[in-house]
């Protein structure tokens, strides 16, 4: 019993009858079950109280607002971003500074006069005055002009960004402010905010607040550089990720181009360096972001989505090279008598590989391997398209081959050397090496017996208990036409000290079976259109090639 099944036994052991509910749905769904499903099972409940997720949904809105500002300042409509110091956003350039605060809701609409959309100009009282506090929205922004006075050379604006739209009533209305984008609007003497900020106002600490001596200017002018501005509502937060990701592109890839894209955990990975600088509270010098400081977060997601554009034009191609070959060898079948057999085998095997790249397998890796039984090869770059294309068809044909003589299926292993393929059932290795044009027999088992004495110690080990079978490909040698078996030692050897007379633990001696693959593939096609005995003849091929080797 683990620790959380003795906690919920202990829970149900103490229970008292009125808790009887409780206890059957612990049995029911906790106990014994697992974590995905425990996790579904709490995904699918509603829960009572929503404020925290509200709240959630509420600072990741923000960050979002913040990474707008972010992509202007980034196309020079700002010099720095502050995130949550002296207020939720504050943006400047030169002289020009601009606060910003961000209030989000469910709904999508709200009346001004309803809580908490009452809250752009709704004051507290204080016991025993008739003043009120200057505690509303309204108040807390236009008062950061106290910071940066006009007469000291600075221009002050002031936005609330909020999810949601303020509907006017018959007795408050705010529509004008929602066109105030250029923060520059004449104000009418009987507006409805400016009538709540002229009423007389204490500060926090109850002391009398006049707007023009603190602020150096009268609530209208303040209240003309002031915007309300609608964004997306929470219920499209989908959209507004998708805008802020469509403007980053824009400006990361504009060398690039619009294939590459930046997605929304991209979004996220931004998000998260901006929080882990709000959690310096003492430092307000690690709220400030600036271009610079930008730069190194900016330059890892660039890399990230040029990355991700790299491997999965990658994986399509390394799979529509795979499907043009397997198309290819389709065709020179279609007409031959067991072609129905042929082609389950081929689409079964062309399945295969589809999961074979997506797990990371690669046409460049097995060209390389292909012709030098490494990765560490430039034998992909020294080819050209065609010559690519080619040795592909080489390689899976004959593996093709190998699996309708065997009547088995082969599948890639996990060597680092070799192209070595597993049949599924036997324990047999087939590898596949393609030589020179020139090469004959000899030359062949040297370029083998260099490979694998290269080959590291995983592979060493993997080979030792496995009886391989090696063909060779595209080779000029006319006395090559039989399986011939060939001792391959490992080597260097490695002496340890005190057991120097002994035999050295890594010397192996491999016996290796060297196939004709042109042979083979000349007797193969010479029976496609058997039309007795298909399986005799296929046997005989068998017995020929890959039966034991005295």
């Amino acid at each position: 019993m683990d620790k959380l099944e003795k906690i919920i036994a202990y829970y149900i052991e103490n229970q008292e009858d009125k808790n009887v509910e409780k206890v059957t749905f612990l049995q029911e769904n906790i106990i014994k079950k697992s974590s995905d499903e425990i996790a579904a099972l709490l995904a699918n409940v509603v829960p009572e109280e929503s404020g925290g997720i509200v709240s959630i949904s509420g600072f990741y809105y923000q960050f979002l607002v913040a990474i707008e500002y972010i992509i202007d300042m980034l196309m020079d409509k700002w010099d720095y971003i502050f995130i949550e110091h002296l207020d939720d956003i504050v943006v400047g350039k030169d002289n020009l500074v601009r606060f910003i605060q961000v209030k989000t809701s469910v709904k999508v609409t709200m009346d001004a006069t309803t809580s908490p959309a009452s809250g752009l100009y709704y004051r507290t009282p204080i016991a025993g005055r008739t003043e009120r506090k200057n505690n509303s929205w309204i108040d807390k922004l236009l008062s950061k002009a106290e910071l940066l006075q006009q007469k000291d050379g600075y221009t002050t604006q002031f936005q609330l960004y909020s999810s949601y739209h303020f509907i006017k009533t018959n007795g408050f209305n705010v529509d004008v402010y929602t066109g105030n984008s250029n923060y520059d609007m004449d104000i009418a003497d009987n507006d409805h905010l400016l009538s709540k900020l002229s009423a007389p106002v204490c500060d926090k600490n109850d002391e009398c607040y006049d707007y023009e001596i603190r602020c150096g200017e009268k609530p209208k002018e303040l209240l003309r550089r002031f915007y309300l501005h609608t964004g997306m509502g929470l219920q499209k937060l989908e959209v507004f990720e998708n805008h802020l990701c469509m403007r980053l592109s824009e400006w990361l890839f504009h060398d690039v181009g619009d294939r590459v894209k930046v997605h929304p955990k991209d979004l996220n990975t931004l998000i998260g360096h901006l929080c882990t600088r709000c959690t310096y509270r003492d430092s307000s010098e690690r709220l400030l972001i600036t271009r610079d400081k930008l730069e190194k977060i900016l330059d890892g997601i660039r890399t990230n989505c040029l990355n991700s554009v790299e491997q999965t034009t990658e994986k399509h191609g390394n799979m529509s090279a795979v499907s043009k070959i397997i198309d290819s060898i389709v065709c020179e079948i279609e007409n031959c008598a067991h072609a129905s057999v042929f082609k389950d085998k081929l689409y079964t095997y062309r399945e295969y590989l589809q999961q074979w790249v997506d797990d990371g397998g690669n046409i460049r890796s097995l060209i390389e391997r292909y012709v030098d039984g490494t990765v560490k090869s430039s034998a992909y770059v020294d080819l050209n398209e065609l010559n690519r294309q080619q040795k592909l068809y080489d390689f899976f044909n004959i593996v093709f081959i190998m699996m309708i003589v065997k009547d088995s299926f082969l599948e890639f292993t996990n060597s680092n050397s070799l192209i070595i393929k597993k049949c599924t059932v036997s324990n047999l290795l087939f590898s596949f090496l393609s030589l020179e044009s020139r090469s004959n027999l000899q030359a062949g088992l040297r370029k083998l017996e260099s490979i694998i004495q290269q080959s590291d110690t995983n592979d060493h080990l993997y080979f030792l208990d496995k009886s391989l079978r090696i063909v060779f490909q595209n080779y000029m040698d006319r006395g090559f036409t039989q399986t011939v078996r060939h001792e391959i030692k490992s080597s260097p050897e490695i002496q340890l000290k005190g057991i120097e007379d002994e035999q050295p633990l890594n010397k192996v001696t491999y016996l290796v079976d060297i196939m004709p693959g042109k042979e083979i593939n000349d007797d193969f096609v010479e029976v496609m259109d058997s039309q007795d005995c298909f399986r005799d003849k296929m046997q005989e091929i068998w017995n020929k090639y890959c039966s034991e080797v005295s």
